[in-house]
């Protein structure tokens, strides 16, 4: 593939890792049995999806915010050991106003004083797998499953998001970052880089190439088209993961 390199600010760049991300989620509720079958739901979704996910489960509401845990999702019953769900999201919300709480009770009478603490979602027990992953399907394309990633350019710490990279480029025991109108080159390795990246839409499509699923535009058996106009060569050896990683990650519809 025909291409011109530019250095941001002509500097070498390095990955900085500090560790990956990961999505955190609390499940609280009385019944540890409902609980447990939750969160073992909700690995079977991450596996799917290749998202990581860690699932933390609490039995009281007094446990759920002590812990010091900022989680982006909680699943919360009403009833609990202790003070109640509703109490509970007050609580929360005291503190972190960005949560995604979701209610999941077999009670309905408090669902309009459930309005004051901003709910995502009110769900009705028992839970069911396809309400479930339709929750957190639609989670996930609101907020996305990006985050930010550090790139030190000699000196200093480049600060980027993972969702600003259109695809990684091998390069012996480099490789390139290119994003939008900017290639940065990094001085570990495609692999190193990729293993960083969100698992559910950056997929390797050849040794030498990873692509952002969310900048394809179309495909065909040796091309695939990104949204800046650029192609990469699929290898034949990909193109099945590929196809089916893509169609896990973009879920389409078909006439």
């Amino acid at each position: 593939m025909e291409r011109k390199v530019r250095i941001w600010e002509q500097k070498k760049a390095s990955l900085f890792i500090s560790g990956c991300f990961k999505m955190r989620i609390a499940l609280c509720d009385w019944d540890r049995k409902f609980v447990e079958t939750v969160k073992n739901m909700i690995y079977i979704y991450a596996e799917h999806f290749r998202i990581d996910i860690v699932a933390d489960c609490y039995d009281s509401g007094e446990t759920l915010t002590s812990s010091g845990i900022n989680y982006n999702m909680i699943f919360l019953g009403y009833r609990l050991n202790g003070i109640n769900g509703m109490k509970t999201a007050e609580n929360i919300r005291r503190s972190n106003s960005d949560t995604a709480i979701i209610f999941v009770s077999e009670y309905t009478d408090f669902v309009f004083e459930a309005f004051k603490v901003t709910p995502y979602r009110f769900l009705i027990k028992p839970l069911s797998r396809n309400t479930l992953f339709e929750t957190l399907n639609d989670y996930f394309k609101r907020y996305g499953t990006d985050y930010p990633l550090w790139l030190r350019c000699g000196e200093d710490t480049v600060c980027l998001n993972t969702n600003e990279i259109y695809f990684l480029e091998a390069d012996n025991k480099h490789c390139f970052v290119h994003l939008k109108g900017e290639i940065l080159s990094c001085n570990r390795t495609m692999a190193r880089v990729f293993g960083v990246l969100p698992k559910n839409h950056f997929s390797k499509i050849n040794r030498a190439f990873v692509v952002n699923l969310n900048f394809v535009e179309k495909y065909n058996n040796e091309q695939i088209f990104l949204k800046n106009g650029q192609s990469i060569h699929i290898s034949r050896n990909y193109l099945k993961a590929f196809k089916d990683e893509y169609r896990r990650f973009s879920n389409p519809r078909e006439p």
